[in-house]
């Protein structure tokens, strides 16, 4: 997946373009105490979660959240939904929109954790996906420190690109539902001689077959299928019990994977050709900040109604306590 060039995309995602902004915005109002709305509900200040003034959003009931073992009873009976999330804003916005997974991390260890524990108070009801990083390579023992590290930070699946099937296997012995990466990686980047297509010829369609069963074998419960032809993703999808998320790799899989950035549009970068956009949310966002610096700047902003008013006669013992 594209996502997991740990010192690449991951970081520019995560703090990054709108990211960083919305994330500090985010834990800043957190802090703020909650005041009163006019129908007596609780709102937060400046168009947070909940009451549905000044751009919030109208917070829904809590959604149950999905068991490993009710995403598995999915196959076959009706798509998945998988999207990305680096903060706490975007993970509330695909809770609530009806995402199933969310996939999340960081540039390192320690930033995946900061990450997930964002995204996890964002979506507390969503299953989460989460990448290890490349350290888990070195050992079975590191692998499944890091993966410990990841559930205590609150993900749900460990999702790791190029960990070979052994490191899984290790995994999911110890009862960590794992998910595999065949197809495009990026890491093999070097090997492949740049981003392509992996399967549109049958050789490389039986490899991308065998790394499938290979991680069904380890005891993987999912994969993602990255940029292969769409009929062989979906003859394989029919052939493993595990669940096929595409990523590019046509309808017939499982479930389907589109980063967040690319369907929001924020990606500062390349949009793939499988990417679909719904909205131009940078657009709106430097819209709204030219706005306010083009109101300050005329004297439009703060108005009358945006400043805290004072009684005359207090205000005149205040000048008199001045001379």
């Amino acid at each position: 997946m594209r996502g997991f060039r740990f010192a690449s995309r991951s970081a520019a995602a995560a703090t990054g373009a709108l990211g960083s902004g919305v994330l500090a915005a985010g834990l800043h109002c957190s802090a703020r105490k909650p005041s009163s709305s006019a129908q007596g509900t609780l709102h937060w200040d400046q168009g947070r979660w909940g009451s549905g003034q000044r751009g919030s959003v109208e917070c829904e009931a809590a959604k149950k959240k999905l068991t490993v073992a009710e995403l598995l009873a999915l196959k076959g009976k009706r798509q998945i939904v998988l999207t990305t999330a680096f903060d706490e804003w975007t993970a509330r916005a695909a809770e609530q929109a009806g995402v199933d997974m969310i996939v999340a991390w960081g540039s390192c260890q320690e930033h995946s954790k900061f990450v997930v524990e964002a995204v996890r108070r964002g979506a507390p009801n969503t299953l989460i996906g989460t990448g290890i990083n490349p350290g888990a390579y070195e050992s079975q023992e590191k692998a499944l420190q890091l993966a410990n590290e990841m559930r205590a930070a609150g993900t749900d699946i460990i999702y790791c690109s190029g960990l070979v099937p052994e490191k899984f296997h290790g995994l999911a012995k110890q009862h960590f539902p794992c998910c595999g990466h065949v197809g495009y990686l990026p890491v093999n980047d070097t090997w492949l001689g740049g981003p392509r297509a992996v399967g549109k010829t049958a050789e490389e369609a039986k490899k991308v077959y065998e790394d499938v069963m290979a991680l069904e074998a380890a005891g993987c419960i999912a994969v993602e299928m990255e940029c292969v032809p769409a009929k062989v993703a979906a003859e394989i999808s029919k052939r493993t019990k595990m669940l096929v998320f595409s990523m590019g790799s046509g309808p017939d899989c499982d479930g389907q994977f589109i980063f967040s950035e690319d369907l929001m549009g924020t990606n500062s970068g390349h949009y793939p050709r499988h990417s679909i956009t719904y909205a131009n949310l940078m657009a709106d966002a430097v819209q709204a900040l030219s706005q306010y610096c083009q109101d300050v700047r005329r004297g439009a902003y703060p108005a009358a109604k945006h400043c805290i008013k004072m009684k005359e006669e207090e205000f005149r013992c205040f000048k008199d306590s001045l001379s």
